[in-house]
């Protein structure tokens, strides 16, 4: 296989770059894990001599706390508007399971699918600690009353989308930390 010119690389590169700057603020594409890869690959091809070993290191560890930023803050989201120990277990799990369907099965993408997935999580969390009869707690562990359990789990579902606009403007923190560290890398 013939070489690609540095400067081709470095194009394809910085698209990957600026898709995965989108991505991380826009469900459905990958986000910070795209400018790592985007990075990385990019670093290999150039023997690491452009983009070096810390610059790649810094940006996989962005990486990785972009993708627990919206795992945490869906979650969080959900039990901050209401869901009970039950409801915030079922978002964790649907979160965790509709990143993987969504991004490896219906492709719409990890974080379109923790969104759905946090939230279908949420409503059959609720339901079966309601079908089980366990009263919902209050952050004091106290029992709160259940004056319309259909309402308080479509606050804490919603919840989940306020979870995923903070996690989004953290990821997108995270996003622009790494576009700045792989461009600086480049020119310097």
């Amino acid at each position: 296989m013939p070489e690609l010119p540095e400067g081709t690389l470095l194009f394809f590169a910085l698209v990957g770059v600026a898709l995965g700057l989108l991505g991380s603020v826009l469900p459905g594409l990958p986000g910070v894990p795209l400018i790592f890869v985007s990075a990385f690959v990019y670093a290999y091809l150039t023997g690491f001599e452009v983009v070096g070993g810390g610059v790649i290191v810094l940006i996989g560890a962005l990486a990785v706390l972009a993708f627990v930023a919206d795992y945490v803050g869906t979650a969080y989201g959900a039990r901050r508007f209401g869901a009970s120990g039950w409801g915030t277990a079922g978002g964790a799990i649907g979160g965790l399971l509709g990143a993987l369907v969504g991004a490896l099965f219906l492709g719409i993408g990890a974080i379109f699918g923790l969104i759905l997935g946090s939230i279908a999580g949420v409503f059959a969390g609720e339901h079966l600690r309601r079908s089980r009869g366990d009263p919902a707690d209050d952050e004091a562990g106290n029992p709160l009353p259940r004056p319309s359990d259909w309402r308080r789990t479509s606050r804490a579902a919603g919840g989940v989308l306020v979870g995923y606009v903070i996690s989004a403007v953290a990821q997108g923190v995270m996003g622009i930390i790494a576009v700045i560290a792989f461009v600086l890398a480049v020119i310097y």
